[in-house]
């Protein structure tokens, strides 16, 4: 609600949509006032609506009887010195809702004032409330929700130090790991995490006695394709046989107003693509990660026994193990259990 009266504010500075904010106001007061008065006539002087309305109109009418040259000559009048001023407005109200203001509330950075495991455990705490030890998460959408709570902003914070980081919050797979700058939800079950889309399938969230070791496991389902790139099924394959997944980059070019289209990575590497033959800047287009395959890694401090050559070397094998039916996840929970609280 905050956020929709910030909004407001907003576009009743703009000198643009001011005018028109104030104009629909003035418009939706006189028809209520009007309706109200009609009402009333109604009730009290047991006259129809409709009627009532219709001797508003002749009242109108009546007022303005005055001869039409005059009208003429006083409406010419006015639009030979507003004429400039109402094509200007046009313009400008034009200009606004073909390119619509982003308004964007300032977000200040804030100071890091805490251990990234003391601060990732108070996140568990207040995404997953009562949770004491490790559970199960199967339901998608349920899913999806625990995980907005987990990585909501801040996600970044400033003047960070060996003590106190900047970048608090990771995930890690394997050899893989980086800070989570970003957590949005797009569509049905799906979430974009930096520049990954990930559609949610299951998360085990742990939390237990030992704060440092708090972490939440994510599968994730494969997706389809963008048809951008011939991926056969022997490419799949392959992939996830070399590093446990197949997955595709490319970017995102705002198109025809609404809509984004994909193009290809090496057009978002250009800057430029072709769109029906006709080259079209790409500078501005964003870039995206999908997995085609089934997916997974864990979410947890920076700080935490996960950030270390041992999990790094030797986690990859059980994560790739749970995704094809190979290795049970308890295995995985317990090869976990066995890092120590500085792992290095």
């Amino acid at each position: 609600m905050n956020e929709r009266i910030e909004k407001i504010k907003e576009y009743w500075k703009d000198p643009v949509w001011s005018k028109v904010i104030a104009t629909g106001i003035i418009f939706v007061i006189g028809t209520f006032l009007t309706a109200l008065y009609a009402i009333i006539q109604n009730v009290v002087s047991k006259i129809s609506f409709i009627d009532t309305l219709e001797s508003i109109f002749n009242l109108l009418k009546t007022e303005i009887a005055s001869p039409i040259w005059m009208l003429l000559l006083i409406t010419t009048v006015y639009l030979i010195f507003t004429l400039r001023s109402i094509v200007s407005f046009s313009k400008e109200l034009l200009n606004k809702i073909r390119k619509p203001k982003t308004i964007k509330s300032k977000e200040e950075i804030p100071t890091a004032t805490e251990n990234s495991t003391v601060l990732f455990s108070y996140r568990m705490a207040k995404a997953f409330p009562g949770l004491r030890d490790l559970e199960w998460f199967n339901e998608p959408s349920e899913a999806k929700k625990r995980l907005l709570l987990l990585l909501k902003k801040p996600l970044r914070f400033k003047n960070g130090s060996m003590e106190y980081e900047s970048d608090p919050i990771w995930w890690f797979r394997g050899g893989s790991a980086l800070n989570i700058e970003k957590f949005e939800k797009l569509g049905f079950n799906k979430v974009l995490m930096n520049i990954e889309q990930l559609k949610i399938k299951r998360i085990a969230a742990y939390h237990g006695n030992f704060y440092y070791r708090d972490f939440v496991y994510v599968e994730t389902f494969g997706e389809q394709q963008t048809g951008l790139y011939n991926i056969t099924s022997e490419d799949t394959t392959r992939n996830i046989g070399n590093i446990g997944y197949s997955c595709e980059e490319y970017g995102l070019i705002s198109y025809l107003r609404f809509w984004k289209k994909p193009i290809r990575r090496e057009h978002y590497d250009d800057g430029a693509t072709v769109i029906r033959g006709k080259v079209v800047n790409a500078e501005n287009a964003e870039l995206r990660v999908r997995y085609i395959s089934d997916y997974n890694f864990i979410i947890a401090a920076k700080g935490s026994p996960y950030n270390s050559t041992k999990f790094d070397s030797e986690s990859k094998r059980y994560l790739n193990g749970i995704l094809t039916g190979n290795i049970e996840f308890n295995d995985f929970f317990d090869f976990i259990k066995t890092l120590n609280k500085n792992e290095r």
